[in-house]
């Protein structure tokens, strides 16, 4: 996985850009580290277009100015649109969450076992990976829910119903 990572230049360079606005205990998550690993699992030269960025951080506080974030961010990449979401309260906005205590908590529970991932670069220029279902199915292209929970249940067959990634991904297994 780090290696993937790594090697794609353009996410690098959003990973220290995100690295110098010192969010608390931050990642990269979900689809734009899911999509570069199955890109380059397929052997596509050029990575598929992506909906968003997951820039997840967890302060319980709430003082990061999300809006300044959002800003300074379109403005270096104003090809990508960022979804930046505090993992502290995310329980709030997605009812079938459960209170994170930290920012792996709250990737975990991401719908689909391949999507609770995500990456953060460290000051020496190391990579941070958190996956707490493993990287397995992320490596293997499976698809299933993260959680036997009734609403991850069915918020997971609406995602499979638009997402379409079997188009996109062939090789892709889908439970």
């Amino acid at each position: 996985m780090k290696e993937i990572i790594s090697h794609e230049e353009w996410l690098m360079n959003i990973l220290r850009t995100v690295r110098g606005l010192n969010l608390p205990d931050w990642y990269l998550a979900a689809g734009v580290i899911r999509n570069t690993v199955w890109d380059v699992l397929h052997g596509y030269k050029k990575r598929t277009k992506l909906n968003d960025i997951d820039l997840v951080y967890f302060e319980t506080k709430d003082s990061v100015d999300v809006k300044k974030i959002e800003k300074e961010l379109h403005t270096n990449y104003p090809q990508y649109v960022f979804e930046i979401v505090n993992q502290a309260n995310a329980n709030l906005s997605y009812p079938y969450k459960k209170k994170a205590k930290n920012t792996a908590e709250g990737i975990a529970q991401f719908i689909e076992i391949p999507t609770c991932v995500g990456v953060r670069l460290e000051k020496n220029d190391t990579l941070t990976i958190t996956a707490a279902h493993g990287l397995k199915d992320l490596f293997e292209m499976k698809v299933s829910p993260s959680s036997k929970q009734k609403e991850v249940l069915e918020c997971y067959t609406k995602r499979m119903k638009t997402k379409n990634w079997k188009k996109t991904w062939p090789k892709l297994l889908i439970s």
